[in-house]
C-alpha cells in the first residue's frame, strides 16, 4: 500500500470476523507461543543463561528459582529458554519441560520420562558412545569381545547402575537387541522373556534404578540439560508440606548425584517463602537467588498486539493495515492495561474481549477458561489422577480420603497409600500404576510388579486393600496369578491411552465425567464392602 492510497478496512474487517485473531491467552508447555515480549522476563533470562554458562564450564548442577504471580508468564519462560538455545552466543543446551507431578510417588521416573520424551535417542547415543569409548569397544566386534566388554562394565558399575549400563551397551553393540534396549530405556513395559533377552532384572520404576539411569544420561550429555520445572508448588497445593518436602528431596538427589543439570523452577511468588522454609539448609545454600518476572507495561501490551496482528496478517497472506494495532486503537490498549494491572495473561484476555466487542458487537463477557495443564501419562501423573478420583468419589459417598505420604526426609514411595474413613470405619488402601509408555498396549511385567508392590504393602501392614490401574490389554500368567492370589483385596481398574488422559484432565479440574464417576463409585463401595 502506497502512502497516497486510502486504507479501506472493509475486507480486513470481514477476514477478522471470519477468523478471529488471538484465540489463546494461556501458555502451555506443549504448545509454542508465537509472540514474545522480552522485557518482563529479561532478569530471568540473564539468571538462567548465567547458570547454564557456569554449568557448561564446571558441569556442576545449579538450581534457579523464578517467581511470579498467576498469569505472569512463568510457563512462557520455558519457550523463551528453548528459543534462546538457538542463538549461538548462548552456547548449546537442551531444554526439558517438566510439569509439576500431582503426587509424590515415583517422582524420579516423572523427571526421567520428561527427559527421554524430549530427546531420548540423542541422550542414549551420547551415553552409549561414552561407554564404548571408555572400554575401547565398537559395534563391529565379535560376540566374545562384546561379552568381555559387558563383563568389565558390570564390574565397574555394580548394583543399581548395572541394568542401565547393560542395556546401553546392548543398544550400542547388538543390532538385534537395539530396538528392545531402546524400549527399556524409554520406560516401556516389557515381558519377562524380553527382560531375559537383555539380561536385566529390573524395569525403570524403582527410584534408585531410575536415578541411576538418569545420571548416566545426564553425566554423559555433551551440553547442559535445563530441566524447566513448571509450578514446583504443585505437590504442596495438592498434598501439603509433606508432599512438597518429598518433591524437594528428589530435586536435591538430582542436584547431588548428577552432572550437567540446570534446574529452573517456576513458583508462585506467594507460596515461595513457605517452600523455601521447607527446604533443608544444604539445599537452600545451593539455590541461586530467586528472580521475579515483572508485569507488562502499557507499551508491552501495545507491542504484543502489534506483533500478534503482524503474524495474523502474514498467515492470512494479506497486506497489513497501516496501523499495526488495527482493529484496536491506543485507547483500547490503555483500557486493557488498566483493567489487567499489567498481568500478561489478563491483559491478553482483555484484548480478546475488546476484539469480540469490535468485530462481533458482543457486550463484554467472560472469556472461556483455557486449560494450562500439560498431560504426560507418567506413573506419578496417573497415580495422582486415580487418587484424586477416589477423593472426588469419596466426597459424594461420605468418605474422608487422605493421601498418606511417606515420612522422613529420605523416604521413598513406590505406591501411594490412602486412608479412607466412613462412619467410623477406616481402610488403608495402596494405589499403584505400572510404569508403561503406551496405555494402548499390555502392561507386561510392569503390571505384575505393580500388583507385587501392592501385595508388599499388605504383607508389611501398611495397607489392607489395593487399587491397581493397568492398561486395558494387560494380561500374562504372572499378573493373573497375583490378582488371583490377592482376590477381593485387589481392585483392578483398566484404562487405555484416551481414557487415562481423560481421567487426568478431569481430575485436574476436580471433577469426573459420568463413566469415571460410576467407575470410582464402585471402587469406593468395594473398599467398604
Amino acid at each position: 500500500m502506497t502512502g497516497t492510497e486510502v486504507f479501506d478496512p472493509t475486507m480486513h474487517i470481514e477476514v477478522l470476523r471470519e477468523n478471529l485473531p488471538m484465540k489463546r491467552y494461556v501458555s502451555r508447555g506443549d504448545t509454542r507461543d508465537v509472540v514474545d515480549i522480552a522485557g518482563p522476563h529479561e532478569e530471568a533470562d540473564r539468571a538462567a543463561l548465567r547458570a547454564i554458562r557456569f554449568t557448561r564450564q564446571d558441569k556442576t548442577p545449579r538450581f534457579q528459582p523464578v517467581l511470579g504471580s498467576a498469569g505472569m508468564g512463568k510457563t512462557h519462560l520455558f519457550w523463551v529458554l528453548r528459543d534462546l538455545a538457538a542463538d549461538p552466543k548462548n552456547g548449546q543446551y537442551s531444554t526439558v519441560y517438566v510439569p509439576s507431578p500431582p503426587s509424590p510417588v515415583r517422582v524420579p521416573l516423572h523427571f526421567y520420562s520428561c527427559l527421554v520424551d524430549e530427546a531420548g535417542d540423542r541422550f542414549f547415543e551420547l551415553a552409549s558412545s561414552a561407554l564404548l569409548g571408555k572400554y575401547g569397544a565398537s559395534a563391529d566386534m565379535d560376540t566374545d569381545r562384546v561379552n568381555a566388554v559387558m563383563e568389565r562394565a558390570l564390574m565397574d558399575y555394580p548394583g543399581i547402575s548395572s541394568d542401565a549400563v547393560n542395556v546401553l551397551l546392548h543398544y550400542a553393540l547388538d543390532n538385534g537387541k537395539r530396538a528392545l534396549a531402546r524400549r527399556w530405556l524409554l520406560g516401556d513395559a516389557l515381558t519377562s522373556a524380553e527382560l531375559e533377552q537383555l539380561s536385566v532384572r529390573t524395569i525403570l520404576e524403582e527410584d534408585d534404578v531410575t536415578l541411576a539411569a538418569f545420571k548416566l544420561l545426564a553425566d554423559n550429555s555433551d551440553s547442559p540439560i535445563v530441566l524447566f520445572v513448571d509450578e514446583m508448588e504443585g505437590p504442596f497445593n495438592t498434598h501439603g508440606e509433606e508432599g512438597e518436602r518429598q518433591f524437594l528431596e528428589v530435586i536435591k538427589r538430582l542436584y547431588n548425584e548428577c552432572k550437567n543439570l540446570v534446574i529452573v523452577a517456576s513458583c508462585l511468588s506467594e507460596i515461595w517463602p513457605r517452600i523455601f522454609e521447607m527446604a533443608d539448609a544444604p539445599m537452600r545454600s545451593r539455590m541461586e537467588a530467586p528472580v521475579n518476572l515483572r508485569a507488562f507495561s502499557e507499551q508491552d501490551v501495545a507491542n504484543f498486539v502489534a506483533q500478534s496482528m503482524a503474524k495474523y496478517w502474514e498467515e492470512q497472506n494479506m497486506e497489513p493495515p497501516p496501523d499495526p494495532l488495527f482493529p484496536l486503537t491506543a485507547r483500547h490498549i490503555h483500557e486493557a492495561f488498566v483493567k489487567s494491572r499489567g498481568v500478561p495473561r489478563e491483559a491478553i484476555r482483555q484484548i480478546i474481549n475488546l476484539l469480540d466487542t469490535i468485530l462481533l458487537g458482543r457486550v463484554e463477557t467472560a472469556v472461556a477458561p483455557q486449560d494450562d495443564h500439560v498431560i504426560k501419562l507418567t506413573s506419578s501423573v496417573v497415580i495422582g489422577g486415580v487418587v484424586k478420583a477416589v477423593l472426588i468419589a469419596g466426597i459424594r459417598a461420605g468418605v474422608d480420603v487422605r493421601l498418606k505420604t511417606a515420612s522422613g526426609g529420605g523416604a521413598k514411595q513406590a505406591s501411594a497409600v490412602v486412608s479412607m474413613t466412613r462412619r467410623g470405619i477406616t481402610r488403608q488402601v495402596s494405589v499403584d500404576v505400572p510404569s508403561v509408555k503406551n496405555w494402548d498396549r499390555s502392561g507386561g511385567v510392569a503390571a505384575f510388579y505393580s500388583a507385587q508392590r501392592i501385595k508388599n504393602t499388605m504383607d508389611d501392614g501398611t495397607a489392607e486393600l489395593g487399587i491397581v490401574a493397568v492398561p486395558e490389554g494387560t494380561k500374562g500368567a504372572k499378573f493373573e496369578s497375583m490378582t488371583a492370589e490377592l482376590g477381593s483385596r485387589l481392585i483392578v481398574i483398566r484404562f487405555n491411552e484416551t481414557s487415562a488422559t481423560r481421567l487426568v484432565a478431569s481430575t485436574n479440574k476436580a471433577q469426573l465425567d459420568d463413566s469415571e464417576r460410576e467407575m470410582f463409585r464402585e471402587v469406593v463401595e468395594r473398599v467398604f464392602s
